[in-house]
C-alpha cells in the first residue's frame, strides 16, 4: 500500500502467539483491531484501541532539545498535508513524518510504504500499541560507506524495490528512513498527550514515544486476528517491542563457570592461551597438570601427558547447591541472572546430542548445571538467562567453515542452531546471551550470512516458548541487531545511552572465570560497584555484574560479601533502582558525584549521592546541592531512604539545597551511596 493514497482509518491484526507484523489496511476511521494475548488476565480476542483524536493532518510537532533542536512532524494516522508543513518541508512527498531543520533541510521520513502494528509490551496487549511505518522487508539494504541506508527516490504509488539510487544532500531530499516507530503507550490520565521524541536504534529507525489515553483499549471482541510471523532479516526483528521485565530489573547475576574453572589461571581463555604458548600458562600446565605438548621444543616437560580435553576428570562441582546460589543472589538484591551454558572452549553446562562426551552430564560432574540453577532461580522468584558462546575454538566443523570460506557452514547448521534450540525448549530462557561471534576468516563474523542469527530470533519470536518474554542481546557478528545493546566488556559510557543497554561488569578486575591468583586488591569493592550500578541505572543501563565459580561449585567469600552488601545496600534504597527510568539530568554539573533516577509509576526523583556532607564547626553536615535544579517547586517535599521525617530544603541561586540531618554513625541508614527523594518535581 502506497502512502500517498493514506486516510485516516487503520484496521490491524496481530497474531495470538506472536506480536508480529500485519499490514494496515485503509477504511473510514483511525481504528486498530490489536489481536489479544491469552495470557493477558481478563481479556480475550482482540483489542479495539480509538487513535481518532491522534489524527492530525497537520502534523504533532515535537522539539527535540537533546538533539540541537531538531523538529519533528508526525501523523500516526496516515499522511501530513504538505499545507501544514513548513515552507522548506512543502516540497517534499506527503510522508507520516519529517524531520526540519530550520533553514537547512526538511527531509520526509519515507517513503515508507508498509505500516505494521504491535503491543507496546509483548505480555501484556493492554499496555498500548506500536504503529511502525517502514519500507518493507524486501529491501537490500544498501550502504554508503558512512553507514547511511538509502532505499532509494521511487514515485508516489511506486513498490519500493530495494534498488539504491544515491541521492545528494539537497535541500529537502536526502536517504529515506528505514522506519518511523510511534509507541503509544496506554496513560487513562494523559488525555491526547503529547508524542516526544524517543531515540534512533538501529541507524535511521527514528522513535517516538506517546503517552496517551487514547493508546488504552476500549473495547474487546471474541474474533481472534491472525497475522504472518516476524521475518528473518534485522530490519524486521527491530520493530518487535522488548519485553518491559527487562526494563524494571536493573540489576543481574553473571556467571562464567566450565572447564576453565579447573585450571582457575589468569583468566576463562586458558585454553586458548595455551595453544597459542603463552609463557606462563604453559609452564604452569606442565608443573602442575602434566605435559601439555605444547611447543614441546620451547616448553620440555617430562612426564605423565595431560591436555586440555582431561580437565573434565577434574571437573566434579561436588559443592555446587543451586538452591544456595538462587538465595545468594536473591538476597544481592539481583533480579535475574545469566549462567555460561557454554564458552568459547565447547564444554556445554547440559546434556547435548550436538557436544557428545563434552558436556556436563556424559562427563565431569554427571549433572545437568544448567537445569539445576534453572529450577532454583525461577523457584526465587528469580529471571533466568544463558550466556552461549557462537563459536568454539578447535571444533573441527568450525575450523573447516573457516577454511572454506564459509561456503558450506556445517557448524551453524548441524550444532550451533540445534543447541540453542534445544536449550530454547528445555530451559526456556528469558535472556539469550550471545558472544564469539567471529573466527580466523572474516567470513564467519558476519551475523546473517555465516551465523544465521536472524533466522534463530524469528524463531525465537515466533515460535518458541519464550516468545512473549525472551530477549537477546546485540553481540551476533557484524550488522547485529538485539533487544538491547551491551558494548564493549565493562562498558560504562558516563552519560546517557538513548537506546536499552547493559553493562557487563566483573567483580575481579582481569577475569570473568575464577582467577586464584589474584588477592583481595584485585576485587572491586562494594562502594565502587554500588556507583556502577548507579551511574548504569541513571544512565538508562542494566548492571550484569559477573562472578566466577570455583570447579568445586563455590562461589567464594570475596564475591559473597560484595554481592550480600549490595543486597543491604539494595534494602534500603532499591527504589530508586528497580522500576526507575532517567530523568532530564543523569548526573550533577557541579558534584560529578551525584546521580539522578525517576520513579516511571510516581514520578518522585531520587537524587543519589555518592558523599556524605562534611561536617561544619557546629558538629552538622552540610546541605547537598542540588546544581541542575534551578526552579523546584515551592510544594516539593524531600525525604531521605532509611531515616524517617521530611527534610529541609530551599531553591538557591546555586541550585537546590538539601539539609542533611546530623546522624551518629551507628545509626546510618546504609554505607556506600545515599538517596534523596524528591516528590512533586517537575
Amino acid at each position: 500500500m502506497a502512502v500517498g493514497v493514506f486516510r485516516c482509518t487503520i484496521v490491524v491484526v496481530i497474531a495470538v502467539v506472536a506480536f508480529q507484523k500485519s499490514i494496515l489496511t485503509v477504511q473510514g476511521d483511525c481504528m486498530l483491531d490489536v489481536n489479544n494475548y491469552p495470557w493477558s488476565p481478563g481479556l480475550a480476542g482482540c483489542l479495539k484501541y480509538n487513535l481518532s483524536a491522534l489524527a492530525n493532518p497537520e502534523g504533532f510537532r515535537i522539539t527535540d532539545e537533546s538533539n540541537n533542536g531538531t523538529i519533528y512532524y508526525v501523523n500516526v494516522c496516515g499522511n501530513i498535508q504538505t499545507s501544514g508543513l513548513p515552507k522548506l518541508c512543502q516540497s517534499n512527498p506527503p510522508a507520516p513524518a519529517y524531520q526540519f531543520w530550520e533553514n537547512v533541510q526538511c527531509p520526509y521520513l519515507g517513503l515508507l510504504a508498509n505500516v505494521s502494528v504491535y503491543p507496546v509490551d509483548p505480555g501484556n496487549s493492554s499496555a498500548g500499541v506500536r504503529v511502525v511505518y517502514h519500507n518493507g522487508a524486501n529491501l537490500t539494504g544498501d550502504q554508503y560507506a558512512d553507514g547511511r541506508i538509502d532505499y532509494g527516490n521511487v514515485g508516489i504509488g511506486d513498490p519500493v524495490q530495494g534498488k539504491r539510487i544515491r541521492q545528494d544532500s539537497a535541500v529537502g531530499d536526502g536517504p529515506s528512513a528505514r522506519a518511523v516507530i510511534i509507541d503509544i503507550v496506554c496513560d487513562p490520565s494523559a488525555g491526547v498527550g503529547q508524542p516526544e521524541r524517543a531515540y534512533e536504534w538501529p541507524l535511521l529507525t527514528y522513535r517516538i514515544k506517546w503517552r496517551s489515553a487514547h493508546g488504552c483499549p476500549v473495547t474487546t471482541t471474541a474474533a481472534a486476528c491472525p497475522a504472518p510471523p516476524f521475518e528473518a532479516n534485522w530490519r524486521n526483528l527491530a520493530f518487535r517491542p522488548r519485553p518491559s521485565w527487562y526494563d524494571d530489573v536493573k540489576f543481574g547475576i553473571f556467571l562464567h563457570w566450565g572447564l576453565f574453572s579447573v585450571p582457575s589461571f589468569m583468566n576463562e581463555w586458558y585454553w586458548e592461551m595455551l595453544v597459542s604458548g603463552v609463557p606462563d600458562v604453559v609452564n604452569f600446565h606442565n608443573r602442575v597438570y602434566g605435559c601439555s605438548g605444547i611447543m614441546p621444543d620451547k616448553f620440555p616437560c617430562t612426564g605423565e601427558e595431560f591436555k586440555y580435553n582431561d580437565f573434565p576428570k577434574l571437573f566434579h562441582a561436588e559443592l555446587f547447591d543451586a538452591d544456595a546460589w538462587a538465595t545468594l543472589f536473591k538476597n544481592a538484591g539481583a533480579k535475574y541472572v545469566v549462567l555460561t551454558s557454554k564458552h568459547h572452549e565447547g564444554w556445554c553446562n547440559f546434556p547435548s546430542k550436538q557436544h557428545w562426551n563434552w558436556n556436563s552430564m556424559d562427563v565431569g560432574p554427571h549433572r545437568d548445571l544448567v537445569g539445576e540453577l534453572t529450577d532454583s532461580v525461577r523457584a526465587a522468584g528469580l529471571h533466568m538467562g544463558l550466556y552461549h558462546s557462537l563459536r568454539e575454538w578447535y571444533n573441527p566443523l568450525f575450523l573447516e567453515d573457516n577454511a572454506n570460506n564459509c561456503t558450506d557452514p556445517k557448524f551453524v547448521d548441524e550444532i550451533l542452531l540445534p543447541t540453542l534450540k534445544d536449550i530454547t525448549n528445555r530451559y526456556k530462557p528469558e535472556v539469550i546471551w550471545a558472544d564469539g561471534a567471529s573466527g580466523d576468516n572474516p567470513c564467519s563474523r558476519d551475523s546473517t550470512k555465516y551465523w544465521k542469527a536472524p533466522e534463530f530470533i524469528s524463531w525465537l519470536y515466533n515460535e518458541s516458548p519464550v516468545n512473549r518474554s525472551v530477549l537477546v542481546n546485540a553481540r551476533w557478528g557484524t550488522n547485529s541487531g538485539g533487544d538491547y545493546y551491551t558494548g564493549s566488556d565493562r562498558y560504562s559510557p558516563g552519560k546517557i545511552v538513548p537506546q536499552k543497554w547493559e553493562s557487563c561488569y566483573t567483580v575481579q578486575h582481569g577475569s570473568w572465570g575464577f582467577d586464584r591468583t589474584e588477592d583481595i586488591a584485585m576485587y572491586w569493592n562494594t562502594t565502587f560497584l554500588v556507583h556502577q550500578l548507579v551511574e548504569t541505572v541513571s544512565c538508562n543501563g542494566n548492571l550484569l555484574l559477573n562472578v566466577g565459580p570455583t570447579a568445586d561449585g563455590r562461589i567464594v567469600p570475596a564475591f559473597e560479601e560484595r554481592l550480600l552488601q549490595m543486597g543491604d545496600w539494595l534494602k534500603v534504597n532499591g527504589d530508586s533502582i528497580y522500576g526507575t527510568k532517567p530523568w532530564h539530568f543523569q548526573n550533577d554539573t557541579m558534584q560529578e558525584r551525584l546521580w539522578y533516577t525517576q520513579s516511571k509509576t510516581t514520578g518522585e526523583v531520587y537524587a543519589i549521592s555518592f558523599d556524605w556532607p562534611a561536617v561544619g564547626e557546629d558538629g552538622k553536615p552540610g546541605d547537598v546541592v542540588l546544581t541542575q535544579v534551578k526552579d523546584a517547586p515551592t510544594s516539593v517535599s524531600v525525604s531521605m531512604f532509611g531515616v524517617d521525617g521530611t527534610l529541609a530544603s530551599h531553591q538557591a541561586a546555586d541550585g537546590f539545597h538539601i539539609t542533611v540531618p546530623a546522624i551518629d554513625a551507628t545509626r546510618m541508614p546504609c554505607q556506600h551511596a545515599w538517596v534523596f527523594a524528591l516528590t512533586g518535581m517537575n
